[in-house]
């Protein structure tokens, strides 16, 4: 029997659409991991595509144990040669090995939010900036969020009329150089300077050889330096799957662009859309007060979740008199 005939109708679907760009549209409770799981081992143990070709990405470490353990169980050791990380344990493991192309030696130090804010306090005592509105903590935020949108600090300052936005640039500047003086990148350095490693076209070349088959978990929380990592692991081959909840986009205030998982169509126009709608989590009075509230959204790509369970109690609303009434509820 196929590893996919445990699957429903939809996730069999999503699971066996291999050749070409995939948008796997997955509603909460649907079974998106056992999906994504099982697409990887039916890719390696069916279809015979080498293990070492596949590259899965997701956000936590949680996640990516779990889908290389659930792979494993699925297939056994076989799956151990398939890339399931992080993107950002993905890109140190690039930047050790090419990280020279940019300057950096192997042994490079990842600086963490306390040393960014230990930098950046030592320039602006240089630079006798001590009294002013600027805080360390609140640069460090500004200048990672910066990284995040791939925006330099000569970007910034181009736009920049105010005296303190000029102020943040040569701030944002004098802080790349003192970390590149002590062989050192920040966190949101890591996605920044793989996707400049990549923009080297032999380094291109060679990763996008080695992974054929790109899988993107959470893809609705991705930020726009990943979809451009992204968009050019997979710009050869072409054989990527992306999985996400355009209702679940919850990490705006961390970098992340619901326009990656809305616009995909119109960056793959011969993409295949497969919606899993199907829920196993929830009973059927909960899922029809969450669709009706959800297809208020504005920017939505349009799902309706459904379950051949029960109806069950009919949802509560409870009117809280205040915060600490709501938390004690």
């Amino acid at each position: 029997m196929s590893l996919l005939e445990k699957l429903n109708d939809k996730q069999r679907e999503a699971a066996a659409t291999v050749e070409g760009p995939l948008l796997i549209l997955a509603g909460a409770g649907s079974g998106k991991t056992r999906t994504i799981t099982y697409r990887i081992a039916h890719m390696i143990e069916e279809l015979g595509i080498p293990p070492y070709l596949i590259l899965a990405v997701t956000f936590t470490n949680k996640a990516a144990k779990e889908m290389k353990e659930r792979v494993i169980s699925l297939i056994g050791e076989e799956a151990e040669r398939a890339t399931i990380s992080t993107f950002h344990s993905f890109g140190v493991r690039l930047l050790r090995m090419y990280g020279s192309k940019l300057g950096y030696q192997a042994n490079f130090t990842i600086y963490d939010v306390e040393d960014q804010k230990r930098i950046i306090k030592g320039i602006m005592k240089e630079w006798n900036l001590q009294n002013t509105d600027l805080s360390e903590k609140k640069l460090a935020s500004l200048i990672s969020k910066l990284k995040e949108e791939g925006v330099s600090a000569d970007d910034y300052e181009k736009d920049a009329y105010e005296y303190e936005a000029k102020t943040i640039a040569e701030i944002y500047r004098r802080y790349n150089i003192k970390l590149k003086n002590q062989n050192g990148i920040d966190f949101s350095d890591i996605l920044l300077n793989t996707k400049n490693l990549l923009e080297i076209p032999e380094i291109l070349e060679k990763i996008q050889t080695k992974y054929q088959y790109i899988m993107v978990d959470e893809y609705q929380d991705t930020n726009t330096v990943q979809f451009q990592l992204v968009s050019l692991l997979a710009g050869k081959y072409r054989d990527l799957c992306v999985v996400g909840d355009d209702d679940q986009s919850i990490y705006k205030f961390r970098g992340a662009n619901i326009k990656n998982i809305l616009n995909f169509e119109q960056e793959f126009p011969d993409a295949t859309v497969i919606k899993l709608e199907q829920n196993y989590r929830s009973t059927g009075n909960i899922l029809k007060s969450a669709n009706q509230l959800i297809s208020n959204n504005s920017d939505r790509l349009g799902k309706n979740l459904w379950t051949d369970g029960e109806m069950g109690e009919p949802v509560g609303i409870y009117a809280a008199f205040n915060e600490l009434d709501e938390a004690k509820f």
